[in-house]
């Protein structure tokens, strides 16, 4: 079997690892930092999805979760699901020792410059490869060469002390805010707080809510935000961000990173069949971009009739009756209807 080199030990060359380790094939990574490192993330998922890993992911739940509730104002619906949300980087550390520990190698502090149909190249040398799988995020140098390109939102989040009774994870859309939304996600002990969007503007967002407390950890970063256009050129294939597999309409990375590498690990010997499997998945399904368009375009004005329609449901009980008057405002009809189409999709397969 190939010598598998993976760019990148974020959650996505860690879990393709992984799974390609299942399959018996051999694994290098190669990491830019000095240890592993997670990087901005609401860190939820879904546990039907964590559950596909070959890993136990189990110690490494900082909350479960059993229902998503969004919010405008004082209106709100909701949809029950069972998630947790996760200490990333205890995960990630974790993912990084089983795969030392099953064979696989990480080569820490060695930073990619550069690849070509034979090489990849360090900033200290080169290596011939085989299969080269980039994995190194929005900066991506692996999808330059590839020529995937994509759009990108910018979050923003801190981990504040603070302790939340409910077992939830909470979204708020109102353009005071943000152009998109802003999240909460419960930890044990701590809350990760994030907007689409400025510190300023999450800034303003925890005063209206009131939330107080220490912050231990504040970071910002790049989420792609389209589908995949180009996954696969020559023995390179991309994976995570760097291959834009995140939803774009929740913006969750998790999932999608988990599907597309048990994809990959089954096709590792065929890019080309890697590259249709995983645009014709259901983490590809273009209601996605339609609903994230729709949440970009939406006044407050219009979410407001929205929510006043539906306040206080579960989504997967509205009735057409309840949203029927609506349609006067043909517009603001096929908003909600790509809103609604697209949470519910993603909450079928995984966030």
């Amino acid at each position: 079997m190939s010598m598998i080199h993976i760019v990148g030990a974020g959650p996505a060359g860690l879990i393709a690892s992984l799974f390609l380790l299942e399959k018996g094939y051999e694994i290098e990574l190669f990491e830019k930092n000095k240890e592993i490192k997670s990087s901005a993330c609401g860190e939820g998922c879904d546990l039907k999805s964590l559950a596909e890993l070959p890993f136990d992911s189990l110690p490494y739940i900082e909350r479960k979760v059993n229902e998503v509730r969004w919010f405008f104002r004082d209106k709100t619906f909701y949809v029950k699901t069972e998630g947790c949300v996760l200490n990333r980087q205890k995960w990630m550390e974790a993912m990084a020792k089983e795969i030392m520990e099953r064979g696989g190698k990480i080569n820490f502090g060695k930073k990619v410059v550069g690849i070509d149909n034979n090489y990849i190249y360090f900033d200290d040398g080169k290596i011939k490869y085989d299969i080269c799988i980039g994995a190194d995020g929005p900066a991506s140098v692996i999808k330059d060469y590839v020529g995937n390109k994509y759009d990108c939102k910018i979050g923003c989040q801190y981990e504040i002390k603070h302790h939340m009774k409910e077992n939830r994870l909470e979204f708020y859309l109102d353009k005071k805010f943000s152009s998109y939304y802003t999240w909460i996600f419960p930890k044990k002990e701590s809350i990760n707080v994030g907007i689409i969007g400025k510190f300023s503007m999450l800034d303003e967002f925890l005063n209206w809510k009131g939330i107080k407390g220490e912050i231990l950890k504040k970071q910002a970063g790049l989420i792609p935000c389209s589908l995949p256009k180009k996954l696969v050129k020559n023995d390179v294939a991309l994976v995570g961000d760097a291959a834009s597999i995140t939803n774009p309409f929740s913006l969750g990375g998790l999932t999608p990173i988990i599907y597309a590498s048990k994809i990959l690990a089954d096709n590792i010997e065929n890019l080309s069949k890697y590259e249709k499997e995983i645009k014709k998945h259901p983490m590809c399904n273009p209601i996605f971009l339609k609903g994230m368009k729709a949440a970009e375009s939406i006044t407050n004005e219009e979410m407001k009739s929205i929510f006043e329609r539906i306040n206080g449901k579960n989504i997967m009980e509205v009735k057409w009756r309840d949203v029927m008057p609506l349609l006067r405002k043909p517009s603001l009809f096929i908003k909600m209807y790509h809103l609604g189409k697209a949470m519910l999709k993603a909450m079928e397969w995984g966030w």
